[in-house]
């Protein structure tokens, strides 16, 4: 196994630990937004300021730029992370952000349950995770905000990639 194999590896697996210990036994909503959010911060953080306090997400050409309630605007620390979206640049319903191997897809709606409240509108938090103990790799999403839901699979979501492109996650 290489460095960047095992540095993966070991991303991959802090992931999932700060998922196991964020989320299995938090039931209120707040706390689990909250909690998604750090999760982003962690993961997948800006050059500057906090996913806590973006009050929306816009896509400028190839970039995810996030405004926040100071009245500026940043983007990811690491640019590469932000890797698809869905709906439109300038009002995503959906952006998609990769680090390592796992991806994260951010769902917002204005009238949602939850992102009604949410100060960027954030419905949903879902994350693509393997399944273990299976003869052959398959990854299931899971959402990190509503714990009513069960984890969706299926063989493909599709989205637009930054470049216009399409972008296709197989699930086996």
């Amino acid at each position: 196994m290489n460095m960047s194999t095992q540095a993966s590896t070991k991303a991959t697996q802090n992931l999932n630990h700060f998922i196991g210990e964020q989320f299995v036994a938090t039931t209120n909503k707040l706390d689990r937004a909250i909690n998604a959010k750090e999760l982003l911060d962690a993961q997948f953080p800006l050059a500057t300021g906090s996913h806590q306090d973006v009050t929306s997400y816009v896509v400028y050409y190839t970039h995810l730029l996030a405004f926040l309630k100071d009245g500026t605007q940043c983007g990811l620390q690491n640019p590469c992370q932000f890797v698809a979206l869905t709906g439109h640049k300038s009002e995503p319903s959906s952006v998609v952000l990769k680090n390592n191997d796992t991806h994260v897809e951010i769902c917002f709606d204005r009238q949602g349950e939850i992102g009604a409240d949410d100060l960027a509108h954030i419905e949903d938090i879902q994350i693509e995770m393997p399944i273990k103990n299976l003869p052959t790799p398959y990854k299931q999403w899971i959402s990190l905000l509503h714990s009513s839901c069960k984890p969706t699979e299926g063989r493909c979501k599709v989205f637009t990639a930054k470049d216009g492109s399409d972008y296709a996650m197989h699930q086996r």
